[in-house]
């Protein structure tokens, strides 16, 4: 039986994702690992591990051991510190990664390196400016069009950490001022770009040698702890409903292949539509599955993950369509409860008497 090492278990997406592998049906045994102590205790894997953060000098010697005493036959991550480490080190791992090429992850977990990629491809991309490559936030704005709100964001990480949307150039300033004087974030890591007022998309899709596995779309209905946020919005869904919008589908798909010569491995994506309804790339979360992969791997012909997990060990599914939408699937999350995925169908209505 071959072992799975899931980095992250324990967090949401972690946990998700082991969940997924083990509704999959493939006989596998499934191991964890995080350093945070809290999170160790909330994996659902049969073992978990604590170890170093991804940064950390320890890391790399820590993961080989682990990997060799448990004889772990492929490594997982669930993030993307965890993505970018393990990539770096792929070649010294006596294990199986399943993992895109070192520099495409790279350029993917830049958000403006991806965005100058997307303008040679000429895919559609938000109009984006860098403050640092602008030398001020004023500059930045100064090179945008003039819109009705722009969208502020560090150029790496996730979960919408340190992003919002601002009407103006005053309230761009307070809103940097307040992250940089209260949270430690640097400015000139953020990019500056027009809002993009449409549908909110999540794509999630597994290749293999340049070939499409599995791909599945779904649209973001509600946000998860969105009510509290000054934005109103949040990167992972409180409901979520599988769509098969085919402009969206093409778009992330030609993506893929302009950011990767030959796709290989994991590519999940954030898009979010125009006035005129065209879906442009936000960013891609490369390397690793969604948070909210139960729906991917719940509906349609293919469990996603499962499909992750065989292309890893080059035995990927072959479906008569590898673009699997079962479109009219909910996800409905709630705090301190699991997820569920179940047909819009089901759902009461109210009946009048």
């Amino acid at each position: 039986m071959r072992t799975v090492l899931v980095q992250g278990a324990g967090g949401g997406g972690g946990n998700n994702w082991i969940r997924s592998l083990m509704h999959s049906g493939l006989e596998v045994r499934i191991l964890g690992s995080n350093c945070l102590p809290h999170a160790v205790a909330k994996s659902i894997a049969s073992a978990t591990f604590l170890g170093p953060p991804a940064t950390d000098p320890g890391y790399e010697p820590w993961l080989r051991t682990l990997v060799e005493r448990e004889g772990v036959d492929l490594v997982a991550p669930c993030n993307g510190r965890e993505v970018k480490a393990v990539s770096a080190m792929r070649d010294r791992l006596p294990c199986r990664t399943f993992l895109p090429p070192h520099g495409v992850i790279e350029t993917c977990q830049d958000k403006h390196r991806l965005y100058e990629r997307m303008q040679v491809a000429g895919l559609p991309m938000a109009t984006s400016v860098s403050i640092e490559e602008a030398g001020s936030l004023e500059a930045a704005f100064d090179r945008l069009p003039a819109c009705d709100r722009y969208w502020l964001r560090p150029r790496t990480g996730s979960g919408s950490k340190g992003a919002g949307w601002v009407r103006t150039l005053t309230q761009a300033e307070h809103f940097l001022s307040l992250w940089e004087d209260l949270r430690g974030f640097d400015r000139a890591t953020y990019q500056v770009s027009t809002f993009l007022p449409g549908a909110d998309y999540a794509f999630q899709s597994i290749w293999h040698e340049g070939e499409l596995v599995v791909a599945k779309l779904v649209q973001r209905l509600a946000y998860f702890g969105g009510a509290n946020r000054l934005s109103g919005m949040s990167s992972t869904p409180e409901i979520a409903r599988t769509v098969r919008d085919e402009g969206a589908l093409s778009t992330a798909i030609a993506t893929v292949r302009s950011v990767c010569d030959a796709p290989h491995g994991v590519f999940s994506m954030d898009m979010k539509s125009d006035a005129d309804d065209v879906a442009h790339v936000t960013e891609i979360n490369i390397g690793r599955c969604c948070m909210i992969t139960p729906i991917f791997d719940e509906t349609g012909v293919q469990n996603t993950v499962g499909a992750d997990v065989q292309s890893a060990f080059d035995e990927p599914p072959r479906l008569e369509d590898p673009i699997d939408v079962d479109p009219g699937w909910l996800l409905l999350r709630e705090l301190d409860t699991e997820p569920l995925v179940v047909h819009e169908s089901k759902l009461p209505t109210l009946e009048v008497q």
